[in-house]
Order: structure tokens, then C-alpha cells, then sequence
């Protein structure tokens, strides 16, 4: 009895073990495939193109996005704002990368997702972003917006040290 589980059990950690180290190696992976120009500064235009709530959403901004990345970890700061999230990269085709940044709250939670492709020292794209509300465990609103987005870089190296960050 005790082989039988023991061969169940070695049987399940075999079939298990490969999809472990593919969804890691994967992810990594990804990460490496994201063309160095995109990392440093940029300033970003976004024009709203779509929204389901056009009260609660800009039609459009001027930010600054700083890209980093150490490791295996992608960074995007706003050095005007000090915004900092890590984000994950989904897919990366050539010069177009898809990254995804989500923020959880108690009541609220946000998915961002910019699919930008690289154009020299520029990018264009677009930026989707999905808000869902919550009221005691309970969804309450979702709302929506997509912008189309356009970036200049400023610099190869983060410039968040001008602003005393």
C-alpha cells in the first residue's frame, strides 16, 4: 500500500513539476525579450478614446513614466507624482510590448494595460485600464477607459533624481 502511494505520489510531482518550471522560466523570459530602448524616461501623452465614465476619467494627461528594470523585475515610477508599481510583462513581439499592472485596495481594483510599440526614440500604443468597485465583498461598478498613447523619450537613464525622489 505504501509503494502504490508513493508511486501516485511521485507520478503527480513528475506531471506537476514541468508546468512549475515552465510558467518561471517563461516569465522570465518574457522579461529578458523587452528591447533595452525602453527602459529609462519618457513623457507621455495619452487622449482618451474610449470610457465608460468620461466624469471620472481625463481626456487627456501629460505624465513622465520611468522604466527600470533590475533582474527580473520591471519597474514603472512617475517621478512627478512618486507612483511606483512593478509590472508584468505579458507578451513581447519584436519592438511591441504588452505589460499589465494591477492595484488592489480593500474596495477597489485596477488592471492596467499598456501595449506600446517602439519607434526609435518614440512609442505610441494604446493604455486600457478596468476599475471594479467593491461594497462588502460584493462588485458595485466596473468602469473602463482606453487611451491612445504616445511617448518621447527623455533620457536612457532614470531622471528621478532631478526631482529629488
Amino acid at each position: 500500500m505504501k509503494k502504490i502511494l508513493f508511486i501516485l505520489v511521485s507520478l503527480v510531482y513528475i506531471c506537476i513539476s514541468p508546468s512549475i518550471a515552465q510558467v518561471i522560466e517563461g516569465n522570465i523570459a518574457m522579461t529578458d525579450k523587452v528591447p533595452e530602448e525602453f527602459f529609462g524616461d519618457w513623457k507621455v501623452v495619452s487622449v482618451c478614446t474610449k470610457s465608460t465614465n468620461r466624469e471620472y476619467f481625463d481626456s487627456t494627461s501629460m505624465d513622465l513614466w520611468t522604466l527600470r528594470r533590475q533582474g527580473d523585475l520591471i519597474t514603472l515610477m512617475n517621478p512627478l507624482s512618486g507612483a511606483r508599481a512593478d509590472i508584468t510583462v505579458n507578451d513581447v513581439k519584436g519592438k511591441t510590448v504588452k505589460f499589465e499592472k494591477r492595484t488592489s485596495f480593500p474596495d477597489e481594483e485596477s488592471i492596467e494595460t499598456p501595449i506600446l510599440t517602439l519607434q526609435g526614440d518614440n512609442f505610441t500604443g494604446v493604455d486600457k485600464i478596468s476599475i471594479k468597485t467593491f461594497k462588502d465583498g460584493k462588485l458595485i461598478k466596473e468602469d473602463y477607459v482606453e487611451y491612445q498613447v504616445r511617448g518621447t523619450k527623455i533620457s536612457g537613464s532614470p531622471i528621478s533624481g532631478i526631482f529629488g525622489q
